[in-house]
């Protein structure tokens, strides 16, 4: 198989060759779809280590001649999701955000389920809407949402007070949301973007729907036993799906490539496409290693898995007019110097280092030590823990996951909203205390950014409402630490 080509990797890539058994490329392209279904559909019970999402969002792009909109039809009806997956609800054309919630309370409320199971929700259409001057609209509450959705986080805000005590407990748990997007490329092409938009388009990834093959497609009464069995397998507890060592080490490659200019575009809202390339690839084969009844991800899953993401930003791309056989995989040397099985895994270091070489004569002195006392405020490890599980250390400000290689594999802070110590004297309780990233982190504690009462995030140096801070259904932030914290930067 060519480098540049997708991996159909176990009983997915098998039912997507039955799909499409004399074309390659098309099998790629429902190889994609199936995977995003089937993360949907396992998303109630299956996360990744930590409690995070395993979703994988998929959008497909295309023309008139070749309609993007019939692949979610085309895969749902292949699976037999009705008889096959039930913890599915269905699929919904979603283009604002009450529309969202409204697809998530029907997942819910769906009546041919026992009231303690779960379900989600798999969304098609288009994420744009038109608008009179033909541009297509992406709403800021519904890109908000959707960013939660991904990331694991609840963004339901429903009133408690009406709802009964089992549809409150409901509301502590994160609405699963797929995507299977449908794009025209006229959509495509005057998609709108923003600074901050990137938070939203590098969540999915897009693939270019290439031609459809001719020939008659295989009746399907179902997805293959295998795949059955893997469901059977997945939805009957609650699992978190690790990756052994040798996948973690492969994994560490695809990391790396985080940040870097994988798409030489000066748009950026392209190149916004590659900033999640590890979250994105650690998704994939966890789905693969879940469609295999595998709490654990082999580094053949990561291999599998990023071949697919390559052909996402190959895609990207094509859409942007670049030619994208000038791409060259940057994983390609790795893959030589890496080979599948663990020992040469474990055996590989990552690149090497220069330096400038230290002369002999002059050894390295080893560092002295000194005693010294530090006087430490005494913190509740526990309260830390606590609020960073809420949220799957996803930053409450901005939603950026810091991943890591291994465990814990994410990376959050915990922020006291009333510092701790003199003069201000903040508790050490979860009330008083946010999940942030490292950079809004030190924003807030510096001032940069604050909270109004109705837990709206401003910028202190323009004013700018930033949006609603993300809030865990519970998480009860106490306003007068709110207030404390705003006296000391807005107030004075």
């Amino acid at each position: 198989m060519p480098a540049d080509r997708v991996i159909l990797h176990g009983p997915i890539g098998e039912f997507a060759r039955q799909l499409s058994p004399s074309d390659d490329l098309h099998a790629e392209e429902m190889y994609a779809a199936i995977i995003s279904v089937w993360s949907t559909a396992i998303a109630p019970t299956v996360s990744l280590t930590g409690g995070r999402p395993m979703l994988v969002w998929t959008a497909f792009v295309g023309d008139s001649t070749h309609p993007s909109g019939g692949m979610a039809q085309s895969v749902m009806s292949a699976l037999r999701v009705r008889d096959s997956f039930t913890s599915l609800a269905g699929r919904e054309p979603v283009s604002s955000v009450a529309h969202l919630y409204d697809a998530v309370e029907s997942a819910r409320r769906h009546p041919s389920l026992h009231t303690s199971a779960l379900r989600s929700t798999l969304l098609e259409g288009s994420p744009f809407r038109s608008t009179p001057s033909g541009k297509p609209q992406l709403q800021m509450e519904l890109n908000h949402a959707l960013r939660m959705a991904w990331d694991g986080s609840n963004f339901l805000r429903t009133g408690a007070k009406k709802r009964t005590p089992a549809q409150r407990e409901l509301d502590r748990i994160p609405p699963m949301v797929g995507v299977l997007w449908g794009i025209s490329d006229v959509s495509w092409q005057q998609r709108p973007y923003r600074p901050g938009d990137e938070a939203f388009y590098s969540r999915f990834l897009p693939f270019k729907l290439r031609s459809l093959p001719r020939h008659s497609r295989p009746v399907q009464t179902g997805p293959i036993p295998e795949l059955v069995a893997a469901y059977t397998w997945a939805i009957g507890s609650q699992r978190e799906v690790t990756l052994d060592r040798a996948a973690a080490r492969k994994w560490g490659e695809v990391r790396r490539l985080e940040g870097s200019a994988l798409l030489d575009s000066p748009a950026p809202r392209d190149a916004a496409f590659t900033i999640r390339v590890g979250e994105h690839t650690l998704r994939v084969a966890a789905a693969l290693a879940a469609a295999e009844g595998s709490p654990v991800v082999g580094p053949n899953m990561i291999e599998a898995a990023w071949s697919l993401v390559w052909r996402s930003f190959r895609d990207v791309a094509d859409l942007a007019h670049t030619d994208s056989s000038l791409l060259e995989d940057p994983l390609a040397k790795a893959r030589v110097a890496m080979p599948s099985n663990e020992g040469s895994v474990g055996d590989h270091e990552g690149p090497s280092w220069h330096a400038e070489s230290a002369d002999p004569a002059s050894p390295d002195a080893p560092v002295q030590r000194r005693t010294s006392v530090v006087q430490a405020l005494d913190r509740d490890s526990r309260v830390k823990r606590q609020v960073k599980a809420w949220y799957h250390h996803t930053c409450q400000f901005c939603g950026t996951v810091i991943e890591l290689p291994a465990p814990p594999f994410a990376y959050s802070e915990a922020a006291h909203i009333q510092a701790l110590g003199a003069p201000h004297n903040g508790p050490d309780r979860v009330e008083n205390m946010l999940c942030l990233c490292p950079n809004c982190h030190v924003r807030f504690d510096m001032g940069a950014r604050f909270l109004t009462d109705e837990l709206h995030i401003i910028d202190s140096a323009t004013g700018s409402d930033l949006g609603p801070l993300t809030v865990h259904a519970q998480h009860r932030i106490r306003l007068e630490y709110i207030r404390q914290h705003r006296s000391r930067w807005a107030d004075a």
